[in-house]
């Protein structure tokens, strides 16, 4: 059994990986999963650079960023960085507090961000810019990851919002938090996580590559199936015990929708990750420098597996 190293946020929408982990997918492959929770994307990137742990989930944002150096920080070690699989759109939402009724109120107002220069942020800056509101009327505030984002707006109600993942506008609720909109309002497409690692990591691990991707779809075809669903809410209970049932529930509905759900077939959205640059040249510090995904920087690692990398000739982003 070999030891895979695997970098993720907090939250319920790790339940494919921890079911996967239960049910014996990633065994099966004679893989065992090592979790190291991430407070923010900074650690989490900069941790991967340095080999600190072998694949990560994360916003495609953020191998975009360290691999054109436009991450929050310089990132020592190798930022040549793959991502592998489309795991979803990161399920967006503007969370606020209860007296936010409408964008009008939000000018003068605290926004919380993990950092201005990644992804999710920039999602939330067009937001407001749809819906006339001046980004420097914003009182900004890094607090971290989603997790940290979420306890921070639980107890100081004077940070008014932030880009909330599902279900931690559930879990608000109690507290009067609502969702003012959705990232799908707004975006015709977006890809949101995605698994990543080095490029050299993945050259020279190409079969626990692969072994984890299909442990990780055959976990997420699994939780579609409705006889599964109570035994993975008895997962999500389990790992996060904070979290009544119901919210969990309310969760699953949204990761495992039919229509807008978890990928069950990890292929990566090219019209969202081209979303995604273009935010990142509207909002990011050095638009020049981005580079337009091609399909033809896709390439088979296995039947159903696919990676996007860094392809020949002109230089791409993976």
């Amino acid at each position: 059994m070999r030891t895979m190293k695997i970098n993720v946020f907090p939250g319920a929408i790790n339940v494919p990986l921890w079911s996967g982990m239960k049910q014996g997918f990633f065994a099966k492959r004679g893989l065992e999963m090592e979790i190291i929770y991430t407070p923010n994307s900074v650690e989490q990137l900069t941790g991967i650079a340095a080999g600190k742990f072998d694949i990560m989930l994360t916003s495609i944002d953020n191998i975009i960023a360290y691999t054109e150096k436009q991450g929050e920080v310089p990132a020592d070690g190798d930022t040549d960085l793959i991502a592998f699989m489309g795991c979803d759109d990161a399920f967006l939402c503007l969370a606020v507090q209860e007296d936010i009724k409408s964008f009008a109120d939000l000018p003068g107002k605290i926004l919380t961000a993990d950092a201005l220069t990644t992804g999710f942020a920039f999602v939330l800056r067009r937001m407001l810019a749809l819906n006339g509101i001046d980004e420097n009327e914003i009182e900004w505030m890094s607090t971290g990851g989603v997790l940290q984002r979420w306890q921070a707006m639980m107890e100081n109600p004077e940070q008014k919002g932030t880009l909330q993942v599902t279900p931690f506008e559930i879990m608000g609720a109690p507290k009067g938090h609502h969702v003012l909109a959705r990232a799908s309002d707004v975006l015709d497409a977006y890809q949101g996580i995605v698994g990543g690692t080095r490029v050299a990591w993945a050259e020279e691990n190409a079969d626990d590559l692969s072994g984890f991707i299909a442990g990780w779809l055959e976990s997420v075809n699994w939780m579609y199936e409705p006889d599964n669903r109570e035994e993975a809410l008895d997962i999500i209970v389990e790992k996060m015990p904070e979290m009544p049932r119901e919210v969990a529930a309310g969760a699953c509905e949204v990761f495992f929708d039919p229509e807008t759900g978890m990928r069950r077939d990890g292929a990566l959205d090219i019209p969202g990750i081209e979303t995604v640059l273009d935010l990142r040249r509207t909002f990011g510090p050095a638009p020049d420098d981005l580079h337009v995904p091609s399909i033809t920087s896709i390439r088979p690692i296995s039947r159903r597996q696919r990676v996007v990398r860094r392809g020949a000739g002109a230089r791409q982003l993976w």
